[in-house]
């Protein structure tokens, strides 16, 4: 017995004391075609406690505080560009959430795969899905560059940075991410298992190598290495141009022109800015992170022509830990933004109380109309 057939047999032994034998155990193990992509292989399902119990609070909290967004950011979207990108990338997040998070949901619940239902549901929600999340992504990177040019080049800004122009470049960046993400529609299709006799999405036989080993890395690419390059390099010359600024004021002033009050503000305004750009690249790349690292490893594990040996169920429990974290950041955008600008705190407690005051003008009215209709009746 030589080596090989000595760590098969071991690998066997172990899959008997875990309990958790299969045959699709053992045909990945001996590199018979196993796909790391695949989830709805196995005969029976099995059920993912990470996305049954936290998707659904990761949903309503992503869900309310786009709600409030859309009660507030309109009113300010009618004046400014920025807020019209915070608009639209609010409207996205939501969408993100329906068809993603809210579909990986129901497909525990159910005990189903919803996407592997018909052909329409595997290409049209995959393609939704792929579309939004990367929209909402750039979306973002486009406040950020709005933000640069406004400081950096203001007379350049005045020009460019209209409401008008922005709803524009918000059309572009949905139409190239629909065009990038269309190869769904003739890549992907229902694929019957000649084994379990179960239909599942996937990718046809002749674009197996483009699904499996070359989108991820573009899909990788997109999503995450661009605009994480492109954020932090934007921020970096925000911050750089606040102290070019802030060194050239105290240059300037006297002691005769010396404003204290300016000069005390300039510090906790750029302290502000900082910790606001900070916390949202920061965030931006936590959330994010692991799908990067599912992705790089998926790539590498297809690759290999004998797959080595490790539970596909850590694996899978891997693929939903970095999902929660890559729709944590599509939910709790509308926070961060909310935290760290007080013109969308006081905006929001404007329209609150507005609400209110209008619930009680009405409340008074219909008192009103109770108490003369009692008088003549």
């Amino acid at each position: 017995m030589d080596s090989k057939e000595r760590n098969n047999l071991d690998y066997l032994d172990m899959l008997l004391r875990n309990g958790t034998l299969n045959v699709y155990d053992i045909l990945c193990h001996f590199g018979q075609g196993c796909d790391f992509n695949d989830i709805t292989v196995s005969r029976k399902w099995k059920t993912d406690e990470i996305i049954l119990y936290t998707a659904p609070v990761i949903f309503l909290i992503g869900v309310v505080g786009h709600l409030m967004s859309l009660l507030i950011l309109p009113y300010f979207a009618r004046k400014e560009s920025s807020f019209v990108y915070l608009l639209f990338l609010s409207i996205v997040d939501l969408l993100v959430l329906h068809v993603g998070l809210l579909v990986r949901w129901l497909n525990e619940v159910l005990r189903m795969d919803i996407l592997s239902y018909s052909n329409y549901t595997c290409k049209t929600l995959t393609f939704l899905g792929f579309v939004f999340s990367d929209t909402s992504v750039w979306l973002l990177v486009v406040v950020t560059f709005e933000r640069f040019l406004m400081l950096c080049h203001p007379f350049q800004a005045t020009l460019i940075c209209k409401v008008g122009r922005s709803l524009k470049i918000i059309l572009l960046v949905v139409l190239v991410m629909a065009v990038i993400n269309s190869h769904v529609f003739w890549t992907l299709k229902i694929v019957i298992n000649n084994e379990t006799n179960q239909q599942r999405c996937d990718s046809t036989s002749e674009n197996s190598a483009l699904i499996y080993q070359i989108w991820p890395l573009i899909d990788a690419l997109i999503y995450f290495i661009l605009p994480f390059i492109s954020t932090c390099v934007l921020n970096y010359k925000i911050i750089q141009r606040i102290r070019r600024i802030r060194n050239r004021s105290h240059l300037v002033n006297t002691r005769r022109f010396l404003n204290t009050n300016i000069a005390q503000k300039s510090p906790k305004v750029e302290r502000k800015l900082t910790i606001t750009m900070v916390i949202l690249s920061l965030t931006f790349v936590v959330t994010t992170l692991p799908m990067l690292a599912y992705l790089c490893v998926t790539v590498v594990l297809n690759s290999l022509s004998n797959q080595p040996m490790f539970s596909q169920e850590r694996y899978q429990y891997f693929r939903s830990f970095a999902e929660i974290f890559m729709y944590c950041n599509h939910a709790i955008n509308f926070y961060l933004y909310i935290a760290t600008s007080k013109r969308l705190r006081l905006g929001f407690q404007k329209r609150i109380c507005q609400r209110k005051a209008e619930h009680l003008v009405i409340g008074h009215e219909m008192l009103e109309m109770q108490d003369l209709s009692s008088r003549y009746s």
